[in-house]
């Protein structure tokens, strides 16, 4: 047999288990999206005309993909496909542009990171940020919709790690 006749059947054989792997991408992504409606029921896909959560988390880019609507909880709470989130309290259906709160004390942030390998207590539970001092404001009320920033530093008392949240913005109703 000559070696260029095995050369079409190496070629469809590529390009069928490159399908397969977009097939099972895709399978992987529903999934995950799957998993994370369970674990947060209530709560609504971000895009970029609607609902929405971002922020640098010691640097490093940190967005939502869903968020849960302020009704009942008084915070905008988003959330990542990890099961990860960014709690930013205060904030409720009456709050207006211009209102700014100081975080820590009476208005606690907290952050969740579960593949940060260095927040793991001894017992191997995830260890919740939520000792923190920073801001939050309210940029924009149009509507329904409510539109502001925060940054936060957030430590906790089981560890001795501290994350600076900066540059975080939300649009939530």
């Amino acid at each position: 047999m000559k070696p260029f006749s095995l050369l079409p059947v190496f070629i469809c054989t590529l390009l069928a288990c490159n399908g397969q792997q977009k097939s099972n991408a895709e399978k992987v992504k529903n999934d995950i999206q799957t998993t994370m409606k369970e674990h947060t029921p209530g709560t609504v896909a971000t895009s970029a005309s609607g609902y929405y959560m971002k922020a640098k988390i010691d640097g490093k880019d940190w967005v939502a993909v869903s968020m849960r609507p302020i009704e009942g909880i008084n915070r905008a709470l988003g959330y990542t496909e990890d099961g990860g989130y960014i709690g930013i309290p205060g904030i409720t259906k009456k709050s207006q542009e211009g209102l700014k709160l100081t975080l820590g004390g009476e208005y606690g942030a907290d952050i969740y990171l579960p593949n940060d390998k260095t927040l793991i207590d001894k017992d191997g539970n995830v260890i919740l940020l939520d000792k923190e001092s920073g801001a939050v404001a309210i940029t924009k009320r149009d509507g329904e919709w409510i539109e502001g920033t925060f940054h936060f530093i957030a430590a906790s008392s089981k560890s001795d790690k501290k994350v600076q949240i900066t540059e975080g913005s939300f649009r939530i109703k």
